[in-house]
Order: structure tokens, then C-alpha cells, then sequence
């Protein structure tokens, strides 16, 4: 019997939290808490299956309010200036910095983006002042190239698909972000073993030094 309900528990988690997340995405301010609150139900998703996602959607959301309001806003802002600098870029044919505007918005983009697919993970994971939070999100998706690489892939697959069924935006958004988060919480994992492993030779080191 739990063969067919854990996927049904799995199917319904997702579409839930895509369609709470839809739902805040409208009025688009609550955009950045609304993503937060998304994140926080499938960075919670355990091996004994989906937390509660009404509590831990809105638990998310307003623990993570005015953060994700300004960094959404700073986001928002930055995806606006390369998209003015990739526009001119296509359309200055003529001008002698053409290919370099070009380029500075394409790195600018993964850039941002990157930052991005990491955000609202280490927001939820690892709460701390925004300028930490920034900052360790540009340091994981910079040192997770592929990681990084795949998710901004699964991003645009998502994109496409809203475009194609637009009726399906809550179960993409709930299935997409599910996949983004089984990767970030491998990197994540990897980097909590890591972490673990310097403290535990930093503990040997203390414990001969003592002896």
C-alpha cells in the first residue's frame, strides 16, 4: 500500500507548495518570501517523506520576509540592468564595445542566476544576516560549477514548459524546485562532511597537542 501512497503524498506535496507559491507570486513583491517558504518545504523533504507543507510553507515565508524582500528586490534590479546590457548588446550592431557588453551580460547572468539557484537554500539551511547569506550562496554555486550549470538548465526547461502549458505552473513549479533542491542538498551534504572532517582533525590535532 505505502508503494502507491508515498508517491501520491509526493505528487500532492509538490503541487500544494507549487500552487501556495503561485499564489504569492502574483502580487510579485511576495515573490522573494514566496520563494523562500517553496524552498523551505523541499529543502525540509526527509527520506521519511514531505514535511506539513501549509505549516512549513508559511513558517518560511515569514521567517525569511523581509530578507527575501530585499535580496528579491536587489535580484530583480540586477536581472534588469543585463537585461538592458544584453538588449543593447543585439541591437548596437554598429557599436565599438558591442561583444564586450555581450559578454559582461552573459557572465553577469550566470552569475546572478547561479547565486540564485542557491539562495533561497542557504536562506532556509543556514539563516543568517543577508550579506552572509549572499556571499555563501555565490561561494557554493561558484564552487559547484555543474551543480549550478544543471540547475540553471532545469530552470529554463521549467520556463519553457510554463510557456507551453501555463495551467500547469504550480505542479512545474512544485516538481522543478524538488529536483533543484535534491541537488543542492547533495552539495550541501558534501559540504557538511567536509566541515566535519576539518573539525575532527582539528580536534586530534587538540588532543595530542595536550598530550
Amino acid at each position: 500500500m505505502q508503494i502507491l501512497t508515498r508517491p501520491l503524498e509526493a505528487l500532492f506535496t509538490m503541487v500544494v507548495a507549487g500552487l501556495l507559491w503561485v499564489l504569492t507570486a502574483v502580487p510579485l513583491v511576495t515573490l522573494g518570501p514566496g520563494t523562500a517558504g517553496l524552498a523551505a518545504v523541499m529543502m525540509e523533504w526527509g527520506e521519511d517523506g514531505p514535511p506539513s507543507v501549509w505549516s512549513t510553507f508559511w513558517g518560511g515565508f515569514r521567517s525569511h520576509l523581509r530578507q527575501s524582500l530585499g535580496l528579491g528586490f536587489a535580484a530583480a534590479v540586477a536581472g534588469g540592468l543585463l537585461t538592458i546590457d544584453l538588449l543593447y548588446g543585439l541591437r548596437a550592431t554598429d557599436a565599438p564595445l558591442r561583444a564586450v557588453v555581450m559578454v559582461a551580460a552573459i557572465i553577469g547572468f550566470l552569475a546572478v542566476g547561479g547565486t540564485l539557484v542557491f539562495l533561497f537554500p542557504v536562506m532556509t539551511t543556514y539563516p543568517a544576516p543577508w550579506r552572509r547569506v549572499l556571499r555563501n550562496s555565490a561561494l557554493f554555486a561558484a564552487a559547484h560549477p555543474l551543480t549550478t550549470l544543471l540547475s540553471l538548465l532545469l530552470l529554463l526547461l521549467a520556463a519553457l514548459l510554463v510557456i507551453t502549458v501555463p495551467a500547469a505552473v504550480p505542479a512545474i513549479a512544485g516538481f522543478f524546485t524538488w529536483v533543484i533542491s535534491r541537488l543542492v542538498r547533495r552539495v550541501f551534504r558534501r559540504f557538511a562532511a567536509r566541515q566535519e572532517a576539518v573539525a575532527a582533525r582539528s580536534r586530534r590535532t587538540d588532543s595530542v597537542a595536550a598530550s
